[in-house]
C-alpha cells in the first residue's frame, strides 16, 4: 500500500472556511471616514456655519494623522493610498470651503486655498515613484544596493495632512487666507523634492543594473544558490548555506522575491542579488559557472533550470516521509542529494520514477550539531514534543496538535520534564494556536506546582533551534515531520503519533515509524507506548539500522564532510559546456527591444521593474 493509498483509507478532516469579517470591517471604517470627510462640504453648501460644519472632519483627520504617525514611528518604507486617497482629496477641499463660507478672502488667499485642494493630487505621483527601481544586491564588489530615499514618502503624506488641518484651524480662528499661502507651497516643494529624488534613484539603479553582469563576471563565482519564494522561509537557505560555504568555492545567492532580501543577507557574506524577472537571470549567470543548488521545488526554479550548461542539484529543505519528499517535480534536476537510501526508495515506493544515477547519498549535514545518546539520557527524564503543522492540503495533514494537550497531561502525570516546540506555521491556524496555548497553560501550571523546569514558548522556539531542543531532551514525541530523521541521528528513542491510519498502515507508509513507539489518534495505546518510550526502549537496535538507512553510512565524527565533499565534486567536475550567450530573437521569451552594448539576452531595463514585488515588504 502506498502512502497516498494509506492517507486515503481514513477520512481526513475537512478544511474549514471562515467569513473574512476583518476585510468587511476595514471597508466599513473607510466608508465612515469618507462620509465624515464629505459632511463638512455638504453642511457648508446648505448654509451651516463653517465652525460647526467642519466638526465631522475631525474624525478622518485624526485617523489619518494617527496612521501616518505610526508609519513614521515604525519606519515603514512604503505606503498605499488605496481606499485613502478619496478621503484625502475631500479633506484637501476643506480650507477652500471654509474660505468660501467665511468670505472676505483676497486673491492671495484664493490661491492659497486652491493650492491646498491641489496638494492631494500630487500624492499619487509621489507614492508611485517613491519605491524607485530597487536593485537589491549585497556583498558584490563593484555594485552597491540602491540607496533609500532622502525623504521617506510617509513624511510627505503626513506633512500634507498636517498643514491642511493646521490651515483649517487658522481659517476658523479668523486668520486671513493670504498669509497661509506658504503652507501649501512648502507641502508642494517637499513633494516635488521627494519625486525628483525618486527619479534620481531610478537612474542610479538603472546604471548599476547595466553594470551587474560585468560585476558578477569579475567576481567569478563557480555556482549559484537559488531561492525563489517570498520572505518567511529563509530557514530553507539557512540550513544549507553554511555547508556550501565550506566547499571553499565562490558562489552567489540569487533571489526572485525582494521581500526575502533582508532575511537572506543576514545569513551569509556571499553576494546576494534579487532578480524578479526571468530575463534578468541573464545578468547573473555566466559561462564559467558550473552548478546551481536549489532548496525547494518552487515554481520559479524552472527559470534557472533552463540554463543547460549548469548542473542543477536539488537539496530540498527537509528529509521525511512526507509527500513533499517524493515530489515528482524533483525529476527535473540533474542531481538529487538525499540523506540516505530511504531518500531514494521513497520515490520508487510512491510511483515516482527517477533514474538512480541522479541520486547521491550525502547524509544530513545539519545534524552534526545533534548530540549522541549518552548514559545520562537513560532513563528518560525529559521529553521533547515537536508536532508538525497541518500542511497546505488535507492529504498532508499529519499534525498531532489536536491530541497534543492529552499527551502533555500524561507526561506531566508521569513526572517528566517537557520541552515543547511546535512548528512555527501552526500559529497561522486558529485551532492549532488554541492547542498551543492550552499546552502552555498545562506546563505553566505544573511548573508552578512541581518546580519542574519545562521548556516552552520563546525559550524553546526562539532562544533554541530544533537541534538545541534535541540536545535538551532524552526522547521525543512527534508525527510525520522532517525533525524525526534529524532526531534519529541522536540515537535517542522517539514516539510518533498517527493521525490518518492504523498502526500497521502507518508503519507500512512511513518506514521511520517502525523504529518508533507509535501512538494512535484516539490515544488508546498511549500508556503502552509511553511505557516503551520512557522505560523499556526495546527498539534501540532497530533504530541503529534505521539511522543508517535514513541518514547514510557515515560516522558521527566529521559527519558533514560527506555533503561538503559531494557538493565540491559537483562544482568542480560536473559542469557542462556552456552554449553561446546570444540574444534571443524578437518575440522569444526573455527578448527585449532595448539591448545594451553586449550580446546577453534581456538587457532592456524597465525602470519600474520589481516595484510590485516590493509590496511583500
Amino acid at each position: 500500500m502506498t502512502q497516498n493509498e494509506t492517507a486515503g483509507s481514513t477520512a481526513l478532516p475537512a478544511r474549514r472556511l471562515s467569513v473574512p469579517w476583518s476585510r468587511v470591517s476595514s471597508l466599513r471604517r473607510r466608508l465612515t471616514q469618507t462620509v465624515f470627510a464629505m459632511a463638512p462640504l455638504a453642511l457648508m453648501a446648505i448654509g451651516v456655519h463653517p465652525a460647526l460644519a467642519a466638526l465631522p472632519a475631525v474624525y478622518p483627520f485624526f485617523v489619518l494623522l494617527r496612521r501616518g504617525f505610526r508609519r513614521l514611528r515604525k519606519h515603514v518604507t512604503r505606503t498605499a493610498l488605496t481606499g485613502e486617497h478619496g478621503i484625502r482629496l475631500l479633506l484637501g477641499l476643506l480650507p477652500l470651503a471654509i474660505a468660501w463660507g467665511t468670505g472676505g478672502t483676497g486673491p492671495a488667499g484664493w490661491v492659497a486655498v486652491i493650492l491646498f485642494a491641489l496638494v492631494p493630487l500630487a500624492e499619487p505621483v509621489v507614492t508611485r515613484v517613491a519605491p524607485g527601481r530597487k536593485l537589491r544586491v549585497e556583498n558584490l564588489p563593484g555594485i552597491s544596493d540602491t540607496r533609500g530615499p532622502k525623504l521617506p514618502v510617509n513624511v510627505v503624506l503626513f506633512l500634507d495632512l498636517a498643514v491642511t488641518a493646521f490651515a483649517g484651524i487658522l481659517l476658523l480662528l479668523g486668520v486671513p487666507a493670504g498669509p497661509l499661502l506658504v503652507l501649501p507651497l512648502i507641502a508642494l516643494v517637499v513633494a516635488g523634492a521627494s519625486a525628483l529624488d525618486s527619479f534620481q534613484r531610478i537612474r542610479e539603479s538603472v546604471d548599476s543594473d547595466n553594470n551587474l553582469y560585468a560585476a558578477v563576471e569579475a567576481y567569478d563565482p563557480t555556482f549559484i544558490l537559488y531561492y525563489g519564494v517570498p520572505a518567511g522561509s529563509s530557514y530553507q537557505v539557512g540550513m544549507w548555506i553554511e555547508f556550501l560555504e565550506r566547499t571553499g568555492e565562490k558562489f552567489i545567492v540569487v533571489l526572485r522575491r525582494t521581500s526575502a532580501f533582508r532575511e537572506i543577507t543576514s545569513l551569509t557574506d556571499a553576494p546576494v542579488v534579487v532578480r524578479t524577472n526571468i530575463w534578468q537571470l541573464d545578468d547573473v549567470v555566466t559561462p564559467t559557472m558550473t552548478a546551481a543548488f536549489y532548496v525547494n521545488n518552487s515554481a520559479p526554479n524552472v527559470h534557472l533550470v533552463r540554463y543547460p550548461h549548469l548542473t542543477h542539484v536539488q537539496l530540498l529543505h527537509g528529509d521525511s516521509d512526507k509527500a513533499s519528499s517524493f515530489n515528482p517535480v524533483t525529476a527535473l534536476y540533474d542531481k538529487v542529494f538525499v540523506a540516505g537510501q530511504a531518500g531514494i526508495d521513497r520515490y520508487e515506493d510512491n510511483g515516482v520514477d527517477i533514474p538512480k544515477d541522479k541520486f547521491t547519498i550525502v547524509g544530513r549535514p545539519q545534524v552534526e550539531a545533534v548530540e549522541q545518546q549518552r548514559p545520562e539520557n537513560i532513563p528518560v527524564r525529559t521529553v521533547l514534543y515537536a508536532p508538525t503543522w497541518e500542511g497546505h492540503y488535507a492529504d498532508t495533514n499529519y499534525g498531532s496538535l489536536p491530541v497534543g494537550p492529552a499527551i502533555i497531561r500524561e507526561l506531566v502525570a508521569r513526572e517528566r520534564t517537557v520541552v515543547f516546540r511546535p512548528h512555527p506555521y501552526s500559529y497561522r491556524n486558529p485551532e492549532a494556536r488554541q492547542r498551543i496555548v492550552e499546552i502552555h497553560e498545562i506546563l505553566r501550571a505544573d511548573q508552578d506546582a512541581s518546580g519542574r523546569a519545562h521548556l516552552y514558548g520563546p525559550p524553546a522556539e526562539k532562544e533554541l533551534d530544533a537541534f538545541g531542543c534535541f540536545n535538551a531532551a532524552d526522547a521525543m514525541i512527534s508525527d510525520v515531520s522532517s525533525v524525526v530523521p534529524d532526531f534519529l541521528h541522536s540515537g535517542k528513542p522517539y514516539g510518533l503519533v498517527t493521525m490518518t491510519a492504523t498502526v500497521d498502515e502507518f508503519e507500512r507508509a512511513f518506514p521511520l515509524a517502525r523504529s518508533s513507539y507509535v501512538i494512535t489518534k484516539d490515544l488508546s495505546n498511549l500508556d503502552q507506548a509511553l511505557d516503551e518510550l520512557l522505560l523499556h526502549d526495546t527498539k534501540s537496535e532497530q533504530r541503529r539500522a534505521t539511522r543508517e538507512y535514513y541518514l547514510g553510512p557515515f560516522a558521527p565524527e566529521n559527519y558533514a564532510e560527506a555533503f561538503v565533499g559531494a557538493a565540491r565534486d559537483v562544482v568542480l567536475h560536473a559542469g557542462k559546456t556552456a552554449p553561446a550567450m546570444t540574444a534571443p530573437a524578437e518575440g522569444e521569451e526573455g527578448g527585449s527591444e532595448a539591448h545594451g552594448s553586449d550580446s546577453r539576452p534581456g538587457r532592456g531595463v524597465d525602470p519600474d521593474d520589481g516595484s510590485e514585488d516590493d509590496k511583500d515588504e
